[in-house]
């Protein structure tokens, strides 16, 4: 690593009051311990941080450990006041989440919290090839992407350049493509849907795509294998996985074998009967999240380890959101993530995107040319018809998906009048 980088985020740290630098040193370490050791760690600052929510957090001072409730975002909505530390004595200021269900979330955070989030998508851009200084293009939304003065500031210092996943046409794309040639782009981080965009431009017209570039790093979205494929094709480089939940203290990345690893340190996650994700917050003492709903669905690889030698524990995959559920004319709930099985292995199917009401289901699907109808009813309908009751089911093909605000691709649309 260049040591003339280093001042990036040393100065970054000066004026921000973070610890990005220290703590980015600390998982680059801590990454290669045993994994017993790492939960061993992780169950003390669990115990800890619950004792002193107990103590001196409002909302859980009638709890004990074993009585914590699982917390939703309507409860933190509704009461933020209760969830602040009357035992920390740093800074906070407010954050949002980006709304995916269309109502956001504001909480606070600390400077801690915020230079563990940063450490652990660092750590990510590492494992993909990624140097400190290294120019890295941003493709995204609001998530992602912040346009106020102080964002705008840290993008600067840390060389990165942002792309509107918002004007995403053929001219926008190669434009994109020009000026990261241009700049010696080494990285690309964005939406898993946007980059799959920027492949299909590049296969689709012949594109050479950056030369310097080293990797490209998915986030924000569930990144479909089909996605990877047309991505990696596109670029001609590896693309690693990229999971996180800033709220809930999650950070998650691929390494070099493609497995997904969780940093232990940041949080202590379980899962419900039904797959739901909850987690306690490790690093943001100031507003704290126990048992958080996070919305989120993963599946783990509980006892197994990874060829790179890192011990942090593995993610077997991110399902998705666990409001992306479909209800039928008989109140019966589908996750989304039936479709994703249910296309996964079928090369002519892209992307999907599902609408409901009460009585009718009606399936988007980008499709490979010459596919029709008349394929997909034939090869899918009888098993969508079993899974999920309706009167009505309609299939769409290569028209328009609905967006979120965000830019994030939305896999399920409720569409019933309450």
């Amino acid at each position: 690593m260049k040591q003339t980088n280093h001042w990036r985020l040393r100065l970054i740290d000066s004026i921000r009051g973070t610890q990005i630098q220290d703590t980015l040193n600390q998982l680059r370490s801590e990454q290669y311990e045993d994994t017993l050791r790492l939960l061993t760690k992780q169950k003390l600052q669990y115990d800890a941080l619950c004792k002193t929510a107990i103590s001196h957090v409002p909302f859980y001072a009638s709890y004990t450990p074993s009585t914590l409730p699982v917390v939703k975002k309507e409860v933190i909505r509704n009461h933020p006041s209760l969830f602040i530390s009357k035992a920390y004595q740093g800074k906070l200021q407010a954050k949002g989440t980006s709304g995916s269900t269309g109502i956001p979330l504001i909480y606070k955070t600390t400077p801690e919290a915020q230079s563990f989030m940063w450490a652990g998508i660092l750590l990510s851009w590492e494992s993909a090839g990624y140097l400190l200084g290294d120019r890295v293009a941003f493709i995204a939304g609001s998530a992602l992407v912040k346009k106020d003065i102080k964002h705008k500031v840290f993008h600067s210092l840390m060389n990165i350049k942002n792309y509107s996943a918002f004007h995403l046409e053929d001219s926008d794309i190669q434009n994109y493509l020009s000026d990261m040639n241009h700049s010696e782009t080494r990285l690309i981080y964005g939406y898993a849907t946007a980059l799959n965009r920027v492949a299909e431009t590049i296969l689709k017209k012949g594109i050479k795509p950056p030369p310097a570039l080293r990797g490209i790093v998915a986030t924000a979205e569930v990144l479909s294998d089909q996605h990877r494929k047309n991505i990696e094709n596109a670029f001609q480089v590896d693309v690693r996985n990229q999971y996180g939940c800033n709220e809930g203290g999650i950070s998650a990345f691929e390494c070099e074998h493609k497995n997904m690893h969780l940093i232990s340190s940041g949080s202590r996650i379980e899962l419900t009967p039904n797959g739901d994700l909850l987690s306690s917050n490790l690093v943001n003492k100031g507003f704290v999240f126990l048992r958080y709903f996070t919305g989120d669905r993963i599946e783990l690889k509980p006892n197994e380890s990874c060829q790179c030698g890192r011990g942090y524990p593995l993610i077997a995959s991110v399902q998705g959101r666990s409001f992306d559920m479909i209800i039928d004319m008989n109140g019966k709930s589908t996750h989304s993530a039936f479709f994703n099985i249910l296309f996964r292995s079928d090369t002519t199917v892209e992307q999907f995107q599902v609408h409901f009401n009460e009585d009718t289901l009606t399936i988007y699907l980008k499709v490979s040319i010459g596919f029709t109808i008349h394929d997909i009813k034939k090869k899918y309908l009888n098993v969508i018809r079993s899974e999920m009751r309706f009167r009505n089911y309609v299939i769409r093909l290569n028209e328009s998906f609905l967006q979120a605000d965000n830019a994030k691709h939305r896999y399920v649309i409720d569409q019933r009048k309450n």
